[in-house]
């Protein structure tokens, strides 16, 4: 079945903020030292602590995936009942942990076993599934955890926002200027993005062709 883009609107009263792959509760230390923090239970408290000085509960926080990882469920429900934003969106990461069983409880509940309905909202998680296209403000939006060499309407130049690689990929990097792609995770800006700041950056990026759609 044909799923529509997601629309959306930033403005004063309702703000959009994109992320990604902020490992919570991750016990190693190439994720929490290398972010400048002595261990899992600093990291945490300095995102959350970020997240809510920048995310009002009204706004949306989309978030593309790797949420937490070797986090129990009352370690889970803990971290996010102290996020104050009571609208995430998130699209699935490579590494899922309680995020995913939270998700297949809700559904199996609802709809049975072996069932993945998308949109859907558990409480204030809405899951998005594994890809999707947004438009927010008029402005066409590929998310996925994953970076993308070609996607829909980039001859249009709608923007494609990813996580997975902890900005270590020199192509979804801001610096890149070739095609209007960014990894939005926290590695890269220790802090979720509005969409005015990604407004911004993309004005710097160019459209190159990857294919006959020009």
């Amino acid at each position: 079945m044909f799923e529509r883009p997601l629309k959306l609107t930033h403005n004063d009263s309702h703000r959009v903020y994109f992320t990604s792959d902020t490992h919570f509760n991750h016990d190693q230390k190439f994720i929490y030292e290398s972010r400048g923090y002595k261990n899992r239970y600093e990291h945490n408290d300095a995102l959350i602590t970020k997240i809510n000085e920048v995310v009002r509960p009204q706004d949306t926080l989309i978030h593309l995936g790797d949420f937490c990882l070797n986090i129990t469920p009352p370690e889970f429900d803990a971290i996010l009942s102290r996020i104050n934003c009571n609208n995430i969106a998130y699209i699935w990461g490579n590494h899922n942990s309680c995020i995913r069983r939270y998700y297949e409880d809700a559904v199996t509940t609802e709809y049975g076993k072996d069932i993945e309905v998308y949109p859907y909202a558990v409480g204030k998680l809405t899951y998005l599934g594994y890809y999707k296209e947004l438009i927010v403000n008029g402005h066409m939006i590929v998310i996925h955890h994953y970076p993308h060499q070609i996607w829909n309407q980039m001859q249009k130049c709608s923007w494609q926002l990813s996580g997975h690689s902890h900005y270590s990929n020199p192509t979804t990097r801001i610096e890149n200027t070739d095609n209007k792609i960014l990894d939005v995770g926290w590695d890269g800006h220790g802090k979720p993005l509005s969409f005015p700041e990604i407004q911004k950056i993309m004005m710097n990026k160019n459209h190159v062709s990857k294919d006959k759609h020009h």
